[in-house]
């Protein structure tokens, strides 16, 4: 899976999953993708810069790239959907969005190795060829997360929600 961080016609952000590269150009192509604030179907990929802005600087720790079809990261962040104030429709839209990352987590749990805290390792062994290609899960420090790009070595942090209980 691929995530890119995308910009509509009126300037809206907003982020999406794709498959691949080609997946996101057929759904834009064929007008499927919408921007979820004014649902526009003129949607680009905004500029990404990720490793730019320091971490003081950042404004969240937000997911911004993909890896390569052989690694994920995943990291445990508490979500909630409920809060005083927030318009209906946003909390129909807000609980849409759990249920897919929670279809999205079981399906990396089902289809993906969990390497827990070997995962820089994994991931290197798997791109300098060492070890076969394969989705793989786990965890890494931010220091880990940093070498692993100056090796080129594509990695993507995702929040990881908690059981639906």
């Amino acid at each position: 899976m691929i995530k890119y961080q995308l910009i509509c016609e009126k300037e809206h952000e907003f982020e999406g999953w794709f498959q691949s590269s080609d997946a996101f150009s057929e759904q834009c192509a064929a007008g499927i993708l919408s921007c979820p604030i004014c649902e526009t179907v003129n949607v680009r990929r905004a500029l990404m810069a990720p490793n730019l802005a320091s971490p003081k600087t950042r404004k969240t720790e937000v997911p911004v790239e993909q890896p390569t079809e052989d690694a994920a990261v995943l990291s445990p962040t508490p979500v909630s959907v409920s809060g005083s104030g927030m318009p209906p429709d946003a909390m129909v839209k807000m609980r849409e969005l759990v249920v897919e990352m929670r279809e999205l987590q079981s399906r990396i749990k089902k289809e993906c190795r969990d390497v827990g805290s070997d995962f820089a390792e994994e991931a290197r062994k798997i791109h300098y060829g060492e070890a076969e290609p394969e989705g793989i899960y786990g965890e890494v420090s931010e220091t880990e997360r940093e070498q692993l790009d100056e090796e080129g070595i594509e990695i993507m942090q995702m929040p990881w929600l908690p059981r639906d209980n």
